[in-house]
């Protein structure tokens, strides 16, 4: 049997906070007396006030549930008291019963227009008071239930806001961080100059790109597209960035590079779930001999570009790439070497440059994009990039780019 069932004595304070307080403002000795015994005998605590000015302190203190106002004499006083309850927020909730001599309705339904909830003509029946008098405490009940709770979402609202306040600053943050980490200034090679574009679909991007200085008048060029947006690829993007600061270039082909990067990025990653990895592209420009090798691990194939005569074709197929960075722990990423004119440039870029969709679902796609750069390879690198963005931005039209941008250009001089 439970403990309700026993009928275990309710604690002083669940009585307190069950106690129904009943203010009562009237002149007449009989009516008040009356008040009391009808009132009391539904189990309400009763109670007077000498006047209007102290049943406004009373009601102002919150110690009221329902007040039961004489209207007949005082007009004025009453009258003012019913609207100033009802224009404060804080007593505009409280129920009131305006009571009136049979003559005198004027004066309860001026009380009922500005304040008053409801009337009461004498002489005062039990049943109509309780009545009423229960009809107003619900409504009371339900409007405190509903504030409570409108406190309680207030609550968890500034809550939220705060935390969201916290996560903008930390995303401005880490947008700040992550912009800090894309080469600031490029590296001098003789022969060799670089350009390149950066733009994340959100506050944060995947897409990352280093270019290292290396001895012999070469230069290093890691791009990497990470899976995944957000927060997330972001993070793995600085790992990316970690690794390839410690990997040490010089006596090492482009294979050599990124079998290293993919061994340290897989010891640092662990076993995750799901499986994170990136693709990748490992090019090293070499100005003394104006030439590129290359290294690919699942990347989108660079460009060639040739300006005498107009043509941009992939620098390697399908079969010299290998799997993407982090999926293999002794994986085969062969190496392309290939001789570079005057002019020339090697663009590298990530998907999301032609991966877009126009309104009828149509994707841009790399042969339109070959097509695109070949009919513009005289360009300078700068305004090629531009141009491409431009081009597949007026291709994708009022649909929004879902994934990052990223394209870095190596030109031959």
């Amino acid at each position: 049997m439970s403990a309700c069932d026993v009928g275990e004595p309710m604690s002083s304070k669940a009585q307190k906070d069950m106690l129904v307080r009943v203010l009562v403002v009237d002149d007449n000795p009989e009516d008040l007396k009356r008040l009391h015994k009808y009132l009391e005998s539904e189990g309400y605590e009763v109670e007077e006030a000498q006047g209007c000015s102290e049943a406004c302190e009373r009601a102002a203190s919150g110690a009221v549930d329902l007040l039961v106002l004489d209207v007949t004499g005082s007009e004025a006083e009453t009258i003012a008291l019913c609207a100033l309850l009802h224009a404060d927020p804080h007593t505009a909730a409280l129920p009131v019963i305006a009571v009136s001599d049979a003559g005198a309705e004027d004066n309860a339904m001026t009380a009922v227009r500005v304040g008053a909830d409801d009337f009461l003509r004498r002489p005062i029946k039990k049943g109509e008071l309780l009545t009423r008098a229960r009809t107003l405490l619900r409504m009371k009940r339900l409007h405190d239930d509903l504030r409570a709770r409108n406190v309680e979402v207030e609550g968890v609202n500034q809550e939220l806001a705060r935390r969201n306040q916290e996560l903008e600053e930390g995303m401005e943050m880490a947008y700040r961080l992550q912009q800090a980490l894309l080469p600031q200034a490029y590296p001098e090679v003789r022969n060799i100059s670089f350009c390149h574009l950066y733009m994340p679909a959100g506050v944060l991007g995947g897409d990352f790109f280093q270019i290292t200085e290396m001895s012999g008048g070469r230069a290093a060029l890691l791009l990497c597209d990470v899976s995944g947006h957000g927060i997330r690829a972001a993070l793995i993007t600085s790992i990316l960035k970690a690794v390839f600061e410690h990997v040490y270039l010089e006596d090492k082909n482009p294979s050599q590079v990124l079998c290293d990067v993919n061994s340290r990025f897989r010891s640092i990653l662990g076993q995750l779930s799901p499986p994170i990895f990136a693709t990748g592209l490992l090019l090293v420009a070499d100005g003394e001999n104006c030439s590129v090798s290359l290294a690919c691990a699942g990347h989108v194939c660079p460009f060639l570009i040739r300006k005498r005569d107009m043509s941009c074709e992939p620098l390697i197929n399908d079969e010299q790439s290998g799997p993407a960075l982090g999926f293999f722990p002794a994986p085969d990423y062969p190496t392309v070497e290939r001789e570079l004119s005057s002019g020339d440039i090697v663009l590298g870029l990530t998907d999301g440059v032609y991966e877009v969709m126009n309104e009828e679902g149509e994707m841009y796609g790399l042969e339109r994009l070959r097509r695109c750069i070949a009919r513009n390879a005289r360009l300078i690198p700068r305004d090629l990039i531009q141009k491409i963005v431009t081009e597949t931005d007026e291709f994708r039209g009022p649909r929004i780019r879902a994934d990052d941008v990223c394209l870095v250009a190596v030109e031959a001089h």
